[in-house]
């Protein structure tokens, strides 16, 4: 499991003339972390682990723990954690208590991950208290006290945990540990809901439906599951295709167009500590989380297609994790735009060419939108289902593969060869436009046909092959996983 642990300047710590030229380094090897160049910050953040800086050495762990810039490994991990951890940095000491308690680097000890989870729980760090709290709540490493996890729970929710927004809403929905109180749930669940958390929106959605401490209200249960569905979120998507069919067009065409523009909030928890000490954070669940991210496939060695909708506004753009990319080109009207990234090696894409044939098999693989961060890539299949898109639009097909409300992504025929690429669905082709309403499985893919004009006009090379041999879908799936990227938008 890839750890996305923060570390932030501990609360308390004085410092020294002496210190301040270190912190400037500390400043360079937090930008090389959030560019992605690992081995740079790695080499700095040593340099200040050196000097005995707790939040390098926080830092270190985490790197060690992802395997970014050095080979991973927990139990190194676990000695620059305690090394900090015991100079009294929260993150450090949250991040320990998570290896003792899931023995990872280190002997599984509940009663020693709790210890770590109260000293820096006590220094009011919001995920620290969150964890204290699941602690409580199932009786490990001490007695069983729901009370006082709900308790625990409410000093991080006041704080704008989203975790413990949606934990101590359950409690007060369902009675556990707490009385029950719909109002006060609901609005827990809204608050979660509102950075992005989609067990929350999940929720929400069933509060609506069922007139729980809010007056019922299909379409806003429905809102609330488009969002959850896009964050596959068990149950969503069946829950939003029921309750769909007792709307209006009107109502799901308004509702669809506020998911797609929909965008989580700020993440609220320890920001008081971002924004007032020096030098901020390098964090991945919270300021370093991109604002949209969307699929790009790799066209050459310096460029990758992608939609204009992924990248649209965005300030800085990174592809695959680590490459910063530039965007180099872009075609509002037929949504596609060129990213130019540094030379890399690797498979690059093939463009089809002839004619698409109706009924032929198709691959759809991409990441999801919306603003959600995920490593995850999705991989639908189905057919060609129409040649053209609304009104008898050429620079369309129609797919039946299944695709996320807001997706993006890359379409694969048979052979493994880019058809086209995923078009964002609310918008498709003037779909809402021009009938009201999305039709189920009415999914559309700009044409290769399209996608050619566009890399010819701004003079990129690329490799074309007509439909040969049918391969697998599993086969074409592998083989797209090579040249399908996640990217990244900062707006």
């Amino acid at each position: 499991m890839r750890h996305f642990l923060h570390f932030l300047f501990a609360t308390g710590v004085a410092l020294s003339a002496s210190v301040v030229p270190a912190r400037a380094n500390f400043a360079d090897a937090q930008a090389a972390f959030e560019l992605g160049d690992y081995q740079t910050a790695y080499a700095e953040f040593l340099k200040l682990a050196q000097t005995g800086d707790s939040n390098a050495e926080t830092a270190l762990g985490v790197l060690y723990d992802n395997g970014d810039g050095v080979p991973k490994d927990q139990r190194v991990a676990v000695m620059w954690y305690r090394k900090a951890a015991e100079k009294g940095n929260p993150q450090a000491q949250l991040n320990l208590g998570i290896h003792c308690e899931q023995g990872q680097g280190v002997e599984q000890e509940d009663a020693v991950a709790l210890g770590w989870y109260s000293k820096a729980a006590e220094q009011g760090y919001a995920a620290a208290e969150v964890a204290l709290g699941n602690m409580y709540h199932r009786g490990r490493g001490v007695a069983q006290d729901k009370k006082q996890a709900n308790a625990w729970f409410k000093r991080a929710a006041d704080q704008g945990n989203a975790s413990a927004q949606q934990n101590l809403a359950n409690a007060l929905y369902f009675g556990d540990g707490a009385e029950i109180n719909y109002a006060e749930a609901f609005k827990l669940y809204q608050q979660a809901a509102a950075q992005g958390y989609g067990d929350s929106q999940y929720n929400l959605g069933v509060m609506y439906e069922k007139g729980q401490g809010v007056p019922k209200d299909a379409a806003q249960a429905y809102f609330w599951w488009l969002l959850a569905s896009a964050r596959e979120v068990p149950d969503a998507a069946r829950n939003r295709d029921r309750i769909e069919k007792s709307l209006t067009p009107a109502q799901r065409t308004e509702a669809q167009t506020a998911a797609r523009q929909w965008k989580p909030a700020l993440a609220q928890a320890n920001r008081s500590n971002l924004e007032t000490r020096p030098g901020g954070a390098v964090s991945r669940g919270q300021k370093n989380e991109p604002d949209v991210t969307g699929t790009a496939f790799r066209i050459s060695p310096t460029h990758y297609v992608t939609n204009f909708h992924v990248v649209h506004g965005c300030q800085r753009l990174r592809v695959s994790g680590t490459q910063s990319a530039e965007r180099q080109a872009s075609d509002e009207r037929n949504d596609l735009a060129l990213l130019s990234v540094p030379a890399s090696s690797g498979a690059t894409a093939i463009i089809r060419i002839g004619r698409i044939h109706l009924g032929e098999r198709v691959t759809a693989v991409g990441f999801p939108l919306l603003g959600i961060p995920s490593s995850t890539l999705s991989v639908t299949s189905g057919e060609v289902g129409s040649l053209s898109g609304v009104q008898g639009d050429t620079r369309f097909v129609q797919i039946t593969a299944p695709v996320q409300l807001a997706s993006s992504g890359a379409v694969f025929d048979a052979s493994g060869n880019v058809l086209g690429l995923v078009e964002d669905k609310p918008n498709a082709a003037g779909l809402p436009q021009a009938t009201g309403d999305i039709p189920k499985n009415a999914n559309f893919a700009i044409t290769s046909n399209a996608l050619q004009g566009f890399l010819d006009a701004n003079g990129v090379d690329f490799d074309t092959a007509g439909l040969g041999v049918a391969t697998p879908s599993a086969q074409v799936a592998a083989s797209a996983k090579d040249v399908v990227a996640l990217v990244e938008c900062w707006q």
